[in-house]
């Protein structure tokens, strides 16, 4: 059980993670939706063959919010491409929702939200967030994608172009892009990571408020230890190449957090514990 950093009991330390633990927001009961086991993948390259990931084990529950950290290099964005089936394991296997990821995808019920925003120059913010639809060949819901851009407080610029748009907005547009379709399954692979500290931050504290009111199993990839502990229910610390699973923390802080959090005791004393358990593996 998790306790809130106001709590009697002080939270529990970074554990080694060989038995993954059910967190307070699922139970026993629900499966996991999001499935990597005993992952091994490797990579031609001109000098030889690396391994990115090896004997690597991850399971998400459903609703759950699990950050992945780990040192440069060490296949976290990786285990991510696998997890939408945009690479394949070259042993283990990985079902998300029971299925595999090109099935979910298929469905529209697979969101993506990379670094690199990806959206159309040439398309407005509201039809570029309505591009799932056509992908998925379903007709668009255009209450939907207005209640998307009102959530990610972009109603001013519904018409705008993303060249008209700065670099948090973009992402923004990005999010939303990636919620449309409702997905079961979200998946973020360092969203923030090209924004300035101050955007970051901010941006931090409106994915935190979009994702408790859409609720999707999410899996998030950063090198930010403050992004991770302030957004995830869980954080999961990879070794360095090849990358396996280290160590995992359940974070105390209950959803619904507020920017008051990164100055929290205890999630200074959490951010070094994971800070430290990083430099191990620089």
């Amino acid at each position: 059980m998790r306790v809130s950093s106001h709590d009697a009991h002080p939270a529990p330390p970074l554990r080694e993670a060989r038995t993954m633990t059910t967190p307070a927001t699922a139970t026993a009961t629900i499966p996991a939706e999001i499935s990597l086991t005993d992952i091994r993948k490797t990579f031609r390259t001109r000098t030889g063959t690396v391994t990115a990931l090896d004997d690597f084990t991850l399971q998400v529950s459903g609703g759950e919010f699990v950050a992945i950290l780990g040192p440069s290099g060490c296949g976290k964005s990786t285990a991510l491409r696998m997890a939408a089936g945009l690479d394949v394991p070259d042993a283990g296997a990985v079902t998300v929702d029971s299925d595999t990821p090109a099935t979910l995808g298929g469905a529209g019920k697979l969101g993506v939200a990379f670094q690199d925003n990806a959206l159309l120059p040439w398309l407005s913010v509201r039809k570029n967030i309505a591009l799932p639809y056509k992908a998925t060949g379903t007709a668009v819901d255009r209450a939907r994608v207005d209640a998307l851009i009102e959530l990610v407080g972009l109603s001013s610029f519904a018409d705008a172009r993303p060249g008209q748009l700065s670099g948090g907005m973009r992402q923004r547009v990005s999010i939303a892009r990636s919620l449309v379709l409702s997905p079961r399954v979200l998946l973020l692979d360092e969203p923030f990571g090209a924004l300035d500290a101050v955007t970051r931050h901010r941006l931090n504290v409106e994915l935190a408020r979009i994702l408790d009111a859409e609720r999707s199993t999410t899996l998030l990839v950063t090198h930010s230890v403050e992004e991770a502990l302030f957004l995830a229910d869980r954080v999961v610390v990879m070794t360095g190449r090849p990358g396996k699973v280290k160590q995992e923390l359940d974070v105390p802080f209950p959803r619904h957090r507020t920017k008051d959090v990164l100055i929290d005791p205890e999630f200074l004393r959490l951010s070094a514990e994971l800070t430290a358990a990083l430099d191990h593996d620089a």
